[in-house]
């Protein structure tokens, strides 16, 4: 536990900005991106559901659950460590906002051009091996994807305060939290409305993203100094 909180310290102060500019991204833009990318949840439901054919409404719950701890442990250890280790390798703040704007559009352009993808991969997809999946193959890559561990990487180096820091972990973990109820609720969700609403509202989503990813790309070439100040407005 003292080690935890001395990286969580070194994450809230080492990582500060140190221009006194308002941050890039307000906590609702953090909650949204770790929405996007964790998952996202409006994606759970349908991808449990057909993971959990044929297996007993109890083991269902136990499974979730399992699954809920062993995702939320994963990403914040992953991000903690990652930010720590940013600031040991002299990474600047410009860098990480050029990479994550780069991931973060990466992630939201496949959110947007998903409902393109042939039918043939989606049936592929649903073909998986019917063995009960343990909860570390259920969180992964499902919930805890590679991008998405990133962008929490990403987001927590930017931290330029404990108080802003703590909120990035309650982001995270509320998250996860939806990811669980995703879980709970998977067979009533699925078997009431279907994938569709889902699948209209995660591309809305992508398409917002989409143009904030590329917002945090410009403030990174404006701190590089390859872009005029005026390109920021509005972040």
């Amino acid at each position: 536990m003292a080690i935890m909180m001395m990286l969580i310290q070194q994450t809230g102060d080492a990582v500060a900005d140190g221009t006194g500019a308002k941050p890039v991204l307000g906590i609702a833009e953090i909650f949204m991106l770790l929405f996007v990318t964790l998952g996202p949840p409006l994606k759970t439901p349908a991808g449990y559901f057909a993971r959990m054919q044929g297996v007993d409404a109890t083991t269902q719950r136990r499974l979730a659950w399992s699954t809920f701890v062993i995702g939320t442990i994963t990403v914040l250890i992953g991000a903690i460590v990652g930010a720590w280790l940013r600031g040991n390798w002299h990474i600047s703040l410009a860098a990480m906002l050029l990479a994550g704007g780069i991931i973060f559009f990466l992630v939201s352009l496949r959110t947007v051009m998903e409902q393109y993808t042939p039918a043939a991969i989606h049936a592929e997809a649903a073909a998986a091996p019917r063995h009960l999946p343990t909860a570390f193959e259920l969180a992964v890559p499902m919930i805890v994807t590679p991008y998405g561990v990133a962008a929490a990487i990403i987001i927590l180096t930017a931290s330029h305060s404990m108080e802003r820091t703590i909120w990035i972990f309650v982001c995270i973990i509320g998250v996860m939290v939806l990811h669980l109820l995703a879980m709970l609720f998977a067979g009533p969700i699925v078997r009431s409305i279907g994938a569709m609403p889902f699948k209209i509202f995660g591309t809305v989503i992508g398409s917002l993203t989409v143009g904030l990813s590329l917002q945090m790309m410009i403030a990174a070439l404006v701190q590089l100094g390859l872009l005029s100040p005026s390109y920021t407005l509005g972040l």
